[in-house]
């Protein structure tokens, strides 16, 4: 077997050893039993919460909780495991059994016990906080008995000691148990103690209790009766006084003092019931209060005073910004000024400012800011009671002193002018610290395709200057004072634009018959003929003469239809005479032709090409020069021709007059006469053999004479 056979079985066996365990281990997990492991509390009241710890038979399984054989609790399993907590129900006193059972096969725990225990509870019937009794209520005491002997009887009565220590009693009450341990019964202060002769006519705790007829006491209980509604109130609440058991002799008045300051009075008419209201001011101090009833000649044997706490309460309160066109404005910085205590809380709108704010009195104010770090005042609204949401259709809208400026820029025939440059200043008061101080402020735009913009949301009553340019010049300067949102046009006006143009000699030369195209800036040179853009030929003068609207223009100079000249001019004046020096016309080219040693080379084909076009051939003369004149400068191509055969070429720009020598290194001139360098040379050749041949024939023939001599 191989060394990675081997390996291979090693890992199957792995995996198979492996496998089993698990299998053994989800058995057994499958074969415990259904169990309680713990119970906490053991022992307790009905009502009681208990907690049970378990796990069943079945993973991940549905279970129930028993308690005498009765539902109490059920869940699902997290996998075997329960932990789940149960109430304990009205049954009697004594031991009760509780089991946890496997739904899916019906097994169940052993037993565990919980013992009830009996319980005695009174209570009164009160309102919730911060609502209070007042004196002269009537008020309900309910007894509840749970966890009891079944159908015990009993004979129980109710007590009440007021706040002067006098006791009150029920009578004495037969009470019956259920089946299940359960009994409740009521009774009303005062009409069921002591044959109604007592109330509650005092302010303070009223405590009470449920006794056995041999006086064993079972459970206790109070409740406070106070003067006013409520022990705790907010600004712009009603608080409501109520002081009983006077005589109508006596005479009353009712105060509420904040640190020994009255900040309330009433003098109500003498009666057995005295009351009085007092609405919360917006403004009112946070803290405690105390109100007191004062009578004469004779005294309470309990002072009528009490003391209650006026708390801050929030609410949400949204405010919306509308400029003057009734247009939600967003960005809008809006301060909520407590008037209560001179706070001042800011937002910002975004459609909406959200605020959430103590109750009182608030002054809403908007700020706008306009192209400059400092703020204006634009809107206020005084005197905002906040007792509740203002929100939604409740929510507080402010007005603000925002209009638009729309701006409408066209030339003199009514055609709308887009990418028109506008810059609108003006000077607003706004306050920094104390002191108001000028502010300076600015904002730039551009008309749009429609040659419109828009100057929205600006303030109203101050001046503003526009200025309109077109590239950067200015031609209109409008002064507005904006009440309400307006729409101001603006005309562009039509200037005479005069071209002088000059051939490269200077202004003594007047270029004639020259084609002129001037094309409004921003659209390009390619663009053709139209409003803003237009072509002209110079006269004998060479003038050319436009009628354009404000603005910047490109020029272009041809001649012939070729380009001599590119240039721009601003035409900002009613009359702009432009003069233009065409330094690429006219332009003379001369072509020297030489051979290979240099020398001229006479009645040589010489043709010239522009920029790929040809223009003119000649011929050159004994110097070996050929001349071109009326020449536009560009981009040249000089072909040599001899016998019809093109020997050189050339290619160069031309800006100035030029001479061009051409030499061609294949030929050489003998006399006016052109050959072929390779003639040339086979002829010097020849003519070196010739030499050689009569060097040495002459020198045979003077050895001979030497010879002979």
């Amino acid at each position: 077997m191989t060394r990675a056979k081997h390996r291979e079985v090693i890992i199957f066996l792995f995996i198979l050893v492996l496998s089993v365990f698990q299998l053994a281990f989800l058995a057994r997990e499958a074969s415990a039993e259904v169990s309680i492991n713990n119970m906490t509390p053991t022992e307790g009241y009905v009502g009681t919460e208990v907690t049970v710890i378990g796990q069943i038979n079945t993973i991940n399984g549905a279970y129930e909780i028993l308690f005498d054989g009765e539902l109490v609790k059920n869940g699902t399993a997290n996998l075997a495991v329960v932990s789940e907590t149960f109430i304990v129900p009205n049954s009697t006193a004594g031991l009760h059994e509780v089991r946890l059972r496997d739904l899916l096969n019906g097994t169940e725990s052993a037993v565990w016990s919980f013992t009830i225990q009996t319980q005695y509870t009174i209570r009164p019937v009160i309102p919730q906080e911060p609502s209070q009794l007042q004196e002269g209520s009537n008020v309900t005491v309910v007894v509840t008995i749970t966890g009891e002997e079944a159908n015990k009887t009993d004979r129980l009565r109710i007590t009440l000691d007021d706040p002067a220590n006098v006791t009150s009693s029920s009578a004495e009450i037969l009470v019956q148990v259920s089946s299940e341990g359960f009994c409740t019964i009521s009774k009303n202060y005062p009409s069921d103690f002591d044959g109604g002769n007592r109330s509650t006519f005092f302010v303070g705790d009223y405590e009470i209790a449920l006794v056995r007829v041999t006086n064993e006491t079972l459970a206790t209980g109070s409740f406070t009766v106070g003067l006013t509604d409520a022990s705790e109130y907010h600004r712009f609440q009603t608080v409501k006084i109520k002081a009983v058991n006077y005589t109508v002799s006596e005479v009353s008045s009712i105060n509420i003092t904040f640190i020994d300051k009255i900040v309330f009075q009433s003098l109500p008419n003498a009666s057995e019931i005295v009351e009085a209201n007092w609405t919360i001011p917006a403004n009112a101090s946070l803290g405690s209060y105390k109100v007191e009833v004062s009578w004469s000649p004779d005294e309470k044997l309990v002072l009528d005073a009490q003391n209650f706490t006026i708390v801050p309460i929030f609410f949400s309160c949204e405010v919306r910004a509308y400029n003057l066109d009734n247009e939600l404005v967003s960005g809008v910085s809006i301060e909520a000024r407590d008037l209560s205590n001179f706070t001042v809380t800011q937002t910002t709108t975004v459609g909406v400012a959200s605020f959430y704010l103590a109750t009182a009195n608030y002054t809403f104010v908007a700020f706008w800011n306009l192209g400059a770090p400092q703020t204006k005042q634009v809107g206020e609204l005084s005197g905002v009671s906040l007792s509740g949401n203002l929100t939604g259709d409740s929510a507080i809208n402010i007005t603000c002193s925002l209009v638009h400026i729309r701006v409408t820029v066209r030339d003199e025939g009514g055609a709308t002018l887009p990418k028109t440059e506008m810059q609108m200043n003006f000077t607003y008061i706004s306050r920094i610290g104390f002191l108001d101080a000028p502010i300076n402020g600015s904002l730039t735009q551009e008309t749009d395709i429609n040659g419109t913009t828009v100057f929205q949301n600006v303030f109203t009553n101050i001046n503003y200057s526009i200025e309109t340019r077109r590239y950067q010049n200015p031609f209109n300067t409008t002064t507005i004072n904006a009440t309400s949102s307006i729409w101001l046009n603006i005309t562009c006006p039509t200037y005479k634009l005069i071209i002088n143009v000059y051939d490269r000699d200077g202004a003594g030369s007047p270029l004639k018959d020259a084609q002129v195209k001037v094309y409004e800036w921003s659209i390009g040179k390619n663009a053709p003929e139209g409003s803003y853009v237009k072509l002209n030929g110079t006269n004998d003068d060479g003038n050319a003469e436009f009628d354009l609207i404000f603005g910047k223009y490109g020029v272009l100079i041809f001649v012939d239809d070729a380009l001599v000249n590119a240039t721009s001019v601003n035409l900002n004046a009613p009359q702009t005479v432009f003069n233009v020096l065409c330094r690429l016309y006219p332009l003379i080219l001369t072509v020297k032709v030489l051979d290979y040693f240099g020398q001229v080379i006479p009645n040589v084909n010489v043709t010239i090409e522009r920029e790929g076009i040809s223009l003119a051939s000649s011929t050159t003369g004994g110097d070996g020069v050929a001349q071109f004149s009326e020449l536009v400068g560009g981009n040249y191509r000089i072909f040599v021709f001899m016998e019809g055969k093109p020997y050189e070429t050339a290619m160069f720009n031309l800006n100035e007059p030029q001479t061009v020598a051409m030499k061609i290194d294949g030929v050489v001139s003998l006399g006016g006469l052109v050959i072929e360098m390779t003639h040339f040379i086979l002829i010097i050749l020849a003519l070196i053999l010739v030499v050689a041949f009569l060097l040495s024939l002459a020198y045979r023939r003077r050895k001979a004479r030497e010879v002979k001599e």
